[in-house]
């Protein structure tokens, strides 16, 4: 029975993100919010309906509050959705932390393998991103953008410590997410032709991401 729910909830997300990728250039309203939300709040649901980690029921359903105010193009929408964020953010690290056993010392794990060369990436996009955007954003801007960039590394790098390919690979499509987002709102102008490609790959790695890093965990869960 919780199985059936699970394919529904999950089926109607993903109807969900389908539709709104289909309207992620047009003018906010209503509607594109409530299609936008519905996709990671559904995701919240699976992880809830499968017994998943509350942390990372939080996380999914604080990403969808993200989703809610990040749907409107005034600046306290943006401020709004950048804190939701945060906090998921924080509850991902805390759910891939309380995943890991060696606590602390699995980030050794970095410096092997391929994850180095991910990791390497990772260190050098985010502060090479937060210097290009200081100049473009107000000051006002500034501290929460640098502290949301720093947050989501974190994120990502806890995410490598992990053995988990969709739980890697669902947090850096999730970074990716946001530095093009960074770069569509702040470092191109609003006539430029990359915007359309730039907006629809923003929602694909998005959605994607949290969709991977959700059921990565959820395949750890026993079916009910």
């Amino acid at each position: 029975m919780a199985e059936a729910a699970d394919s529904t909830v999950l089926g109607a997300s993903i109807c969900s993100a389908v539709l709104y990728l289909a309207c992620v250039r047009s003018r906010p309203s209503r509607w594109r919010m409530t299609v936008k939300t519905a996709s990671t709040a559904l995701l919240s649901a699976v992880a809830a309906i499968r017994g998943g980690p509350r942390l990372l029921v939080g996380a999914l359903a604080l990403g969808s509050l993200g989703d809610a105010f990040l749907a409107w193009d005034d600046e306290t929408s943006f401020l709004c959705g950048l804190a939701s964020f945060l906090v998921a953010h924080f509850l991902y690290i805390g759910v891939f932390f309380q995943q890991n056993l060696d606590g602390w010392a699995s980030y050794k794990v970095l410096l092997d393998g391929w994850r180095v060369g991910v990791a390497g990436a990772l260190l050098l996009l985010v502060p090479v991103m937060i210097a290009t955007l200081m100049p473009r954003i107000g000051p006002d801007l500034r501290p929460p953008v640098v502290v949301y960039s720093l947050t989501i590394l974190a994120m990502a790098l806890t995410a490598l410590t992990l053995e988990n390919s969709q739980v890697h690979l669902g947090s850096v499509m999730f970074a990716a997410s946001d530095s093009i987002l960074a770069a569509d709102r702040f470092l191109l102008s609003p006539t430029s032709s990359h915007r359309p490609w730039m907006q629809h790959a923003v929602w694909v790695l998005y959605y994607a991401g949290q969709l991977l890093i959700a059921l990565g965990f959820l395949s750890l869960v026993p079916a009910a």
